[in-house]
């Protein structure tokens, strides 16, 4: 049990929700193997609690029993997020909806269902209405499997879509599996975090990712690091000191590797698809080396250390064709690494 709050799960005992399972990970995983369970547990919650910003029930992750198949570990890449914003509840099979803890609008009923920004980044061209079939589709024809790194949580708030939010995380142990001989999984791509967070205790995708490792695969001192975008170069324990070095070796770059006894695999920290992360990229040392490598292909001066980057931008407006920088540094990035081409930023 990660993130553990004993006070945000009294709040369920005190308020009569039923079928609450005890707050261990066992207890929990056993009684999401029944989804009944879930639903009778969500129901009760949603009956009893009209009170808005209260804490949440226990959940279960909506997708990764249902779409089993298209986390494939055959496949050569994984896409992983932590676990979707409460919305997702108007897609199941609930009788006391909607309620005013319940984000109330009806996302596609698949990860990542309510950021289709990350689909028009990923698979570019799509109109209208993102149908489920055709993502799936896309993932298998570019090779990639997809999953969350948690399997239940409780919220502080059931409103918030915030990872800081999250607690009393059990996490997705199938991804495990990443690691095994037998997995052809070569890439893991995330759309926030980068190395030197690695070992933050913030809630987030990579901080969850890590927790799969301690807690499922053995433990960090079963993993080395490398920030070599080749995967080449030296690797390191995961400690404060060996992943200072890990960064140094990234040189600003979103490419890392963890080495276990198996096998070898190359870490992607993609840029945020939301909409609220495009101020920070302006800040980001990745998006200035994606500015140089343009830059460097048009034949126009190099953005120096230090120089502002919307006034280099306004000079040098022939580098973005598409509106705003961001969308197309996304834009160009997503495909860059569907494409295998990332390094050469």
């Amino acid at each position: 049990m990660r993130k553990r709050n004993q006070a945000i799960y009294n709040f369920l005992i005190q308020n009569g929700v039923a079928n609450t399972p005890a707050l261990t990970d066992l207890v929990i995983r056993n009684w999401g193997s029944v989804i009944n369970n879930v639903y009778e547990h969500l129901d009760t919650y949603l009956g009893l609690i009209q009170q808005p910003k209260s804490p949440g029930p226990i959940e279960k992750h909506p997708y990764i029993d249902l779409y089993a198949a298209d986390c494939d570990f055959q496949r050569h890449t994984i896409l992983l997020g932590t676990f979707p914003p409460s919305s997702y509840l108007n897609n199941l099979p609930l009788n006391n909806l909607p309620n005013p803890n319940v984000q109330n609008n009806n996302p596609t009923h698949f990860f990542y269902g309510n950021m289709n920004s990350l689909w028009n980044y990923l698979f570019p061209g799509i109109q209208g209405n993102i149908a489920i079939p055709f993502l799936q589709q896309q993932l298998a024809l570019h090779d990639i499997s997809i999953s969350d790194v948690f399997s239940f949580v409780q919220r502080k708030n059931m409103r918030s879509a915030a990872d800081s939010d999250l607690k009393n995380i059990v996490v997705n142990c199938n991804l495990s599996r990443l690691f095994d001989s037998s997995s052809s999984i070569r890439t893991v791509l995330f759309t926030s975090g980068k190395l030197d967070s690695f070992l933050s205790n913030s809630v987030s995708t990579l901080t969850g990712f890590r927790w799969i490792l301690e807690d499922c695969c053995g433990g960090l001192d079963a993993f080395t690091v490398s920030g070599d975008i080749s995967g080449n170069g030296p690797y390191y324990p995961i400690n404060n000191t060996g992943l200072q070095m890990a960064v140094l070796q990234q040189e600003g770059g979103v490419v890392w590797w963890l080495k276990s006894e198996n096998k070898t695999i190359r870490i992607i920290n993609l840029p945020s698809p939301a909409g609220a992360a495009a101020i920070q990229m302006f800040k980001s040392s990745f998006f200035r080396k994606w500015i140089n490598y343009k830059a460097n292909l048009l034949g126009l001066p190099q953005l120096q250390m230090g120089q502002n980057v919307s006034q280099y931008l306004t000079i040098n407006h022939q580098l973005i064709a598409n509106g705003s920088p961001t969308t197309q540094y996304r834009q160009e990035v997503y495909q860059m690494v569907l494409n295998n081409s990332i390094h050469l930023i």
